[in-house]
């Protein structure tokens, strides 16, 4: 007997002490720490955003220091920057300068200058606060609204899922860019900005997170806890806020990384189409827009841009799908 339970103490021990839970969101970032791919793009996603962060301050620092500074003091106040905004006085710039490493290109402008003279990295640079904060507030507005029309059709079914699926439907018919910019021009009143473009690419993607949300709110709304919790006379509201919609969310979050990076694409189209942000606003869908002009004479003012948008979007896709992968629990170690 002695014997029998010192071979059990030895061998149940180490493997208590070495089992660790495959669940929680500890082991979510286990699993994107050893994912090479979503490694890279959290890098990617983490210096935009470091870059966003910056220029948004310093683009908005007349209204945070309240009148103190004005906006792109830092800008001005940085060797290697300047205003992104202004126009050079004529004669000061040299229009369409090519890159530092054309034989006609200058240290002082490393991607070169603009149709208008000014410098193009700083454009480039301060592009980021237009671009990448209103693809996140945009996807995040979509995903609000959508998770909210999701899990109430969802958890009561009937008469109230028919209405809010038949309306979300409805709008789902609806081509996305078609819808936007029609929004956009109605509510502006024929004068877009980036704003009314937030709105109505966030009402655009509404219908596909509902209909996403809604098909895991089915199947979680049928659990015992679920059942326990009305038992207790725990309100629907509370249910739906606490444990519905946590325990419905994991491939909601997939879905809003990877949908980012087509938002900010599609912001950036709409800046192309001139429903977004408007000069002298520096954004990379504008500075497109300005460039295709160009494409003869100076085809690196589209190259620059393009870039951006593409490096940007290829890091919330390679993220989306690390995530993706950490989330699934059919995929094992």
């Amino acid at each position: 007997m002695a014997v029998g339970e010192s071979q059990v103490g030895s061998g149940s021990e180490p493997a208590e002490k070495g089992v660790e839970p495959d669940t929680g969101w500890r082991n979510t970032v286990r699993k994107i720490k050893q994912d090479t791919t979503a490694r890279w793009g959290l890098y990617v996603i983490g210096f935009v955003l470091a870059i966003t962060t910056y220029t948004l301050v310093d683009g908005n620092l007349s209204r945070l220091t309240f009148g103190a500074m004005s906006d792109f003091t830092f800008a001005e106040a940085l060797p290697f920057f300047e205003h992104p905004e202004r126009l050079p006085a004529p004669g000061e710039a040299e229009t369409n300068q090519p890159p530092v490493f054309h034989a006609d290109g200058s240290l002082s402008h490393p991607l070169g200058t603009d149709p208008n003279g000014r410098d193009y990295f700083t454009r480039i640079v301060y592009g980021a606060q237009v671009s990448v904060t209103v693809g996140i507030a945009a996807t995040f507005l979509g995903l609000v609204g959508g998770t909210a029309v999701g899990a109430v059709a969802g958890y009561y079914g009937g008469w109230v899922d028919d209405a809010l699926m038949r309306a979300v439907e409805t709008v789902y018919a609806i081509p996305p860019l078609i819808l936007i910019i029609v929004f956009t021009v109605f509510v502006s009143g024929g004068s877009p900005d980036v704003r009314f473009a937030i709105v109505g690419v966030g009402l655009a993607f509404v219908p596909v997170f509902a209909r996403i949300i809604r098909s895991e709110v089915l199947s979680v709304r049928e659990m015992d806890y679920i059942e326990a919790a009305r038992a207790a006379g725990v309100k629907d509201r509370n249910i739906i806020l606490r444990h519905i919609i946590p325990n419905s969310f994991a491939p909601v979050m997939v879905y809003a990384t990877l949908q980012i990076g087509v938002t900010i694409l599609i912001v950036a189209g709409l800046s192309f189409l001139g429903f977004g942000a408007q000069p002298p606003t520096p954004d990379w869908g504008e500075m497109l827009n300005t460039s295709h002009g160009y494409m003869h004479s100076n085809v690196w003012l589209s190259i620059w841009p393009g870039l951006a948008i593409m490096i940007t979007i290829m890091g919330f896709n390679l993220f989306g799908d690390g995530l993706q992968d950490a989330l699934d629990p059919r995929l094992e170690d």
